[in-house]
């Protein structure tokens, strides 16, 4: 179960990283707070970065880790999985107001 639950959760997860290192190549700068964040969920899922989509895109970085973030906080981890589960879903919470928030400020 926490395998199956972790592979979706890496995917959404890859594909926002994806998705706002390509947003990063046309505004340089503007993900850049969102990167320690990004890293960390990264590293506890022992997902490499994927490189930027090229492309137009209509997926929304935010609601991807936001759906990885309910998919995380669904698993009832056994005692050995407990601390990496705490970390993880902390990370998810991180990185998605992070994203929020930068996202917010390229819309104005």
């Amino acid at each position: 179960m926490i395998s199956e639950a972790r592979m979706r959760i890496a995917g959404l997860v890859s594909t926002a990283d994806a998705i706002i290192e390509s947003q990063e190549l046309q505004s340089p700068g503007e993900w850049a707070m969102t990167a320690f964040s990004r890293y960390r969920v990264l590293e506890l899922l022992g997902v490499e970065p994927v490189p930027p989509y090229i492309g137009i895109v209509d997926l929304s970085p935010a609601a991807l880790i936001e759906e990885a973030t309910r998919v995380a906080e669904q698993l009832a981890p056994s005692g050995e999985h407990l601390a990496w589960h705490a970390s993880l879903v902390e990370a998810l919470r991180c990185a998605l107001v992070d994203v929020r928030m930068v996202s917010g400020a390229c819309d104005l």
